[in-house]
């Protein structure tokens, strides 16, 4: 009856290990979340370009679809696009319809505490909502293997050039939490 019991004990302590030894990593408690706001700026053929299109027209886009468009957009404190700047959003989209595109671009921090470190985003941006959340999927730096979301609002648009600002709160969760 002894080795029955003994396996038992030994198969409940296997059993608990990974939560044994993974629960500090894993407890959102202990987690902070960053919460960084900022403005970001699109400049049409200076900041995007279209490296890739179709002949798919789309009703009231700039763009046609499948569009892929790179970019290097300019985040900045403020909205105006000659505030403090804080970084670049590096990437591109893929235009969707007339209103949507699917992001997959870092977000590059080149000024503050965060200098350096960098916010990978993936996701579809609906313009039609007056709030958008995008997923932080990844990280660099203070951010490595971070989580998250951001939240996009469209401050402004061109209709005449394409140029627009958007206003962007990130909110963060960096792995493992800095202490």
């Amino acid at each position: 009856m002894a080795p029955y019991s003994t396996l038992l004990l030994s198969l409940l302590f296997v059993s608990l290990c990974p939560t044994l030894l993974f629960a500090d990593s894993t407890d959102s408690a202990d987690e902070e979340t960053v919460h960084l706001h900022f403005y970001i700026h699109f400049i049409e053929n200076q900041t995007e370009v279209v490296v890739a299109k179709s002949d798919i027209r789309v009703p009231g886009s700039f763009y046609n679809f499948g569009s892929i468009v790179v970019v290097d957009n300019p985040l900045t404190e403020g909205i105006n696009i000659t505030s403090k700047p804080v970084g670049k959003a590096q990437g591109f989209f893929s235009v969707m319809d007339s209103l949507t595109v699917v992001w997959s671009a870092n977000l590059v921090f080149t000024t503050g505490e965060y200098n350096g470190s960098s916010l990978a985003i993936l996701g579809p941006d609906d313009i039609t909502k007056p709030v958008r959340e995008v997923s932080i999927v990844g990280g660099s730096g203070y951010f490595r293997r971070a989580q998250g979301h951001i939240l996009l609002k469209t401050v402004s648009v061109d209709f005449d050039t394409g140029d627009a600002e958007a206003e962007v709160d990130a909110y963060v969760h960096p792995w493992p939490a800095k202490k």
